[in-house]
């Protein structure tokens, strides 16, 4: 009976020992996982915060963009206004009864002067066409 509870007494032991085994094991694969979990975590963050960068650089750009394309618009507002000067009754009526026919040579060179300035875009293009179209239109109407 003795052999029998030595036998038993060691066999307990061998599976604490492989219980014992299992758990340290494990836990070094858990804190090996931790630790490469918080290396691409640290890579990410590094990603991310050059993506955001990049994001910001772009954002800037598009402002400053939109600023000079803003201001383009104002001048060509500005240019379309000296082309037709007030807007209100009377003043319009005077302003174009006192004006006189453009010469055909003055309008090409006007067109010429419009090459010759820095390129739109083509949706600038086509808004001062249309705008040219518009008033022109207009101004045979009146």
């Amino acid at each position: 009976m003795e052999h029998l509870m030595l036998a038993s007494t060691a066999a307990d032991l061998l599976a604490v020992a492989a219980l014992g085994w299992l758990v340290i094991r494990a836990s070094r694969a858990r804190t090996e996982s931790l630790d490469d979990q918080r290396a691409t975590l640290e890579a990410l963050r590094g990603d991310l915060s050059q993506l955001v960068a990049d994001a910001e650089e772009r954002a800037q750009a598009l402002d400053e963009a939109l600023a000079a394309r803003e201001k383009r618009l104002r001048a060509l507002l500005h240019d379309l206004g000296r082309l037709e000067p007030g807007r209100d009754g009377a003043r319009a009526g005077r302003a174009r009864d006192e004006r006189a026919p453009e010469p055909a040579g003055a309008r090409a060179a006007e067109r010429g002067a419009e090459r010759a300035a820095p390129r739109l875009d083509p949706a600038e293009a086509r808004l001062l066409r249309d705008l040219e179209v518009r008033f022109a239109a207009r101004g045979r109407r009146a």
